[in-house]
């Protein structure tokens, strides 16, 4: 599909109506009046707050945000969705909820554990072919180009994405948007809206922002954005692989970012795409947010504001049910510790962020590979995904060095599966990612996976055909990777990830 087809297409589309779904989470003591604990107490009921049932119980239960009287609500702190009070370090903090998370608006719940691999595996499978079209797209060719303060912010992941608190305007709306390592543009559903996907929570309202603002063709916010299209204003087109996109104002506004310390700080001329025509599966997230390297993307846009440099930790695949993982901006991102190593970011210019991969080893062994054009490293990737031929020897490296019996993992996606019936321990080779300048050795949790209780898989694959190399979530779980883009360089180390 062209750019012109797409355009007229999403233009003749019909709005679709918006369906608002609300949710709210706290565990923190709260002080309020005897009508307000019987509200909260009615509440319970559809949220879990303070709901004793069962974690499937709570899984299917409609979510319930901000319908707590503004006293109440004033003596909450929203652990996933707020900056944690207690934490030291200066900038801004967010929560990431995973899309299997309990509370996920984007998750599909009361599904098994089985289910919940193979739709992993899914999507780890389609972000490979989303993140290739993207290149191709947005103009990489087969190298795959496609005062001072610091900000946190909350995310929660679909298609492969997380997802992110974002406050615009003033005063400030807030809504949640998938956050994409992969993508550059800032973008928002907005009123009024001629095709809109449904979404958690109210359409951004420009009306209702003193701070909004539609950026003239010739301002030099719209001259750096390489998808403008000017007309009475400066306006935009932002298609992704998946044929999937949005179109409308390229405009001006004031983001809000939760500080460290329990504040808030706000950043005026802020540059994000006002979408009035959206087409795509988006789940029931308001819009994206890009964190790539591109010119506007919400990094290089807060640029001195956080230092160049953000950091996340991504707590484990089973901790995501329940536990949120923290995105930290600026100064907070800094990695501290004895353990941390670096490698340089490749591509400078690229929106996907590289590393030089040199070899891989299993169990102590170098594996002969060859890996052209660097890997990417991505949040929004479980599985860790290797070109075609990479994978096949380092997956004939783990089968001959682990002497156990096979078993089928098909049903799941996995290709490499082990029986462990009945053993209580048992050991897997450990995996060395040799990276330029270091060596990533990841613990075995991050690169196998017990899918049920006797079945032992392999969370790699082969990008089927596609040249990528990706490493994705799964492998970076409890460990701390900070993005310093002012240096060019990757830092990370080892964490716990739910205590940072």
């Amino acid at each position: 599909m062209d750019r012109l087809t797409f355009q007229n297409h999403m233009i003749q589309l019909a709005g679709s109506p918006i369906h608002l779904h609300y949710a709210t989470r706290s565990r923190t003591r709260i002080t309020c009046t005897w009508m307000q604990v019987v509200i909260l107490l009615f509440l319970s009921c559809f949220t879990g707050e303070l709901h004793a049932g069962s974690s499937s119980d709570l899984k299917s239960q409609t979510f319930v945000f901000s319908l707590i009287s503004e006293r109440a609500t004033s003596s909450v702190r929203h652990r996933r969705l707020t900056a944690h009070p207690k934490h030291k370090r200066s900038g801004f903090r967010a929560e990431l909820m995973h899309r299997d998370y309990t509370y996920s608006p984007l998750g599909v719940h009361n599904i098994t554990r089985l289910e919940r691999f193979r739709l992993a595996v899914g999507h780890s499978k389609d972000r490979a072919k989303y993140i290739l079209a993207n290149n191709v797209k947005h103009g990489a060719s087969s190298t795959l180009k496609a005062s001072q303060t610091d900000f946190t912010a909350p995310v929660a992941s679909d298609n492969g994405a997380y997802i992110m608190q974002l406050k615009l305007g003033t005063p400030p709306q807030t809504l949640l948007a998938i956050l994409d390592t992969g993508s550059d543009l800032v973008w928002v559903q907005c009123k009024p809206c001629r095709r809109c996907h449904s979404q958690q929570g109210p359409i951004f309202s420009t009306s209702s922002s003193s701070s909004y603002n539609n950026l003239s063709c010739s301002s030099p916010q719209c001259k750096r954005f390489s998808n403008r299209i000017c007309g009475s204003n400066c306006q935009y087109l932002y298609e992704y692989g998946d044929q999937s996109g949005s179109m409308g104002d390229f405009s001006s506004e004031t983001i809000t970012m939760a500080t460290t310390s329990g504040g808030q700080q706000q950043i005026p001329n802020f540059s994000f795409g006002c979408g009035h025509t959206n087409i795509g599966s988006f789940g029931l997230a308001g819009g994206i947010v890009g964190l790539g390297q591109g010119a506007v993307s919400l990094t290089t846009q807060l640029g001195g504001w956080i230092q160049k440099k953000f950091s996340y930790c991504l707590v484990s695949f089973d901790d995501a049910l329940y536990k949120t993982s923290p995105l930290f901006f600026g100064s907070a991102a800094n990695i501290r510790g004895s353990k941390v190593q670096s490698t340089p970011i490749l591509k400078q210019g690229s929106t996907y962020y590289y590393v030089g991969l040199g070899g891989i080893s299993v169990g102590g062994t170098l594996v002969n590979i060859s890996l052209d054009g660097g890997t990417i490293i991505d949040s929004g990737t479980t599985l860790t995904l290797l070109e075609d031929s990479a994978y096949s020897l380092v997956r004939a490296a783990f089968k001959n060095a682990i002497q156990l019996p096979s078993a089928d993992g098909t049903s799941a996606g996995f290709d490499l599966c082990f029986d462990v019936t009945g053993l209580s321990s048992y050991q897997v080779p450990n995996l060395g990612l040799h990276l330029t300048n270091t060596d990533f050795n990841p613990p075995s949790e991050n690169y196998f996976l017990l899918i049920d209780p006797n079945t032992l898989c392999l969370a790699m694959d082969s990008s089927n055909g596609l040249g990528l190399s990706i490493i994705g979530n799964l492998m970076q779980q409890n460990y701390h990777f900070e993005y310093d883009r002012g240096r060019s360089t990757l830092f990370f180390s080892p964490a716990t990830c739910d205590s940072l």
